[in-house]
């Protein structure tokens, strides 16, 4: 079956308008990610409080962890896309704000907690934490701020120390042990390769691939073209799993100029391209984290396909998301998500942002 979705994947062709079409609207998701920053501060930065609010209008309660990580990603990448002194010092700010998530209190050592400045967390999800160490790996790649690795490193520790089951492998979805599941795993290999590519200090090379190793022993589901599963023992595949996992061999290839870690993050989006539907396959979120894999895989190997894919769906999301307020506040087929809430619109907006920092391919 997976030689099957492979051979599959290999005929699929995503359409792509003209060169000069492409370079067009390159131009309009800059001047709709850049607005839509402004517009994402002036709805939902609560300046009495220091962080983002979870619905605009205004809620009692602040972001949550996941609300917040497409917007601290949205304020990333429109640096990355334009790196004017305004938009750096807007991530170096945002990103300054964002340690309010580091709870020291969790495990006596420290950990991050779910709700921004939320202290004596008790329970806490390593998901989040995975989200957060990705977001600063981002920051450090719009700035070049040595700081935003340090977060970076102190959460892959975290993971390593607290989500890590050392008796039968895999990390725990949280500190409760509930149960186990793939998102950290793969945000963790993403943050080790990472920052191995940037630093080369072996430590983080060795931890990616014994992580690596482990979750190719036992969570690969054979029937869906050896896609990376849920867990263990649980089959779903999910496509931001997918994503993180391409974009952390691209890292690897990257960073130790090894073919086979290349060819697996090829193997790999070519099996997600016939898996899951090409269009908006899940919510703006996890598509958006998806997306921007297949934008960093295709600015490795130039393979216009991966742009495609992203392109169909910013330019479906273009038509479709914007409300009748002038917010991006639906999902990509044009319905409501959840009203008013942060992640939906700074999903979007950062599709549109990676979409602009990423040159479209030639004629």
């Amino acid at each position: 079956m997976g030689r099957l979705l492979a051979l599959i994947a290999s005929t699929i062709v995503l359409p792509l308008p003209s060169h000069a079409t492409l370079v067009a609207d390159r131009g309009q998701f800059q001047q709709l990610a850049e607005q839509g920053v402004v517009q994402m501060q002036q709805g939902w930065w609560n300046a009495q409080k220091g962080w983002y609010e979870n619905r605009s209008p205004a809620d009692t309660s602040l972001a949550s962890l996941w609300s917040s990580y497409p917007m601290m990603e949205l304020v990333a990448a429109v640096a990355v896309a334009d790196p004017t002194p305004a938009n750096k010092a807007l991530v170096d700010a945002t990103f300054k704000a964002g340690e309010g998530f580091w709870d020291p209190t969790i495990e006596g050592t420290g950990g991050i907690t779910w709700l921004w400045g939320l202290r004596n967390t008790g329970n806490a999800y390593f998901d989040d934490a995975g989200w957060w160490g990705i977001a600063y790996l981002d920051a450090y790649r719009a700035t070049g701020k040595t700081r935003w690795l340090w977060d970076a490193g102190r959460v892959l520790t975290y993971l390593q120390r607290y989500a890590w089951d050392p008796k039968n492998g895999g990390m725990w979805w949280d500190s409760d042990e509930d149960h186990k599941t793939s998102e950290p795993l793969a945000a963790a290999i993403l943050i080790a390769a990472d920052l191995y590519r940037i630093q080369h200090k072996p430590y983080y090379l060795n931890t990616a691939k014994r992580l690596l190793a482990w979750a190719d022993a036992k969570t690969l589901n054979p029937e869906h073209g050896n896609l990376y599963s849920r867990s263990a023992t649980d089959g779903t595949v999910m496509d931001y799993v997918e994503g993180m996992m391409i974009a952390a061999h691209v890292q690897l290839c990257l960073a130790t100029k090894q073919r086979p870690y290349c060819d697996r993050a090829e193997s790999l989006a070519q099996a997600s391209l016939a898996e899951f539907p090409t269009l908006h396959p899940w919510t703006p979120e996890p598509d958006t984290i998806y997306l921007q894999s297949m934008l960093e895989l295709y600015a490795y190997d130039g393979n216009p396909n991966w742009y495609a894919l992203a392109y169909a769906n910013a330019t479906t999301a273009q038509a479709n998301a914007l409300d009748v307020d002038g917010r991006w506040t639906r999902d990509w087929w044009g319905y409501w998500a959840d009203p008013g809430v942060l992640f939906t619109p700074a999903a979007t907006l950062e599709l549109f942002a990676w979409m602009a920092a990423t040159p479209p391919p030639p004629s």
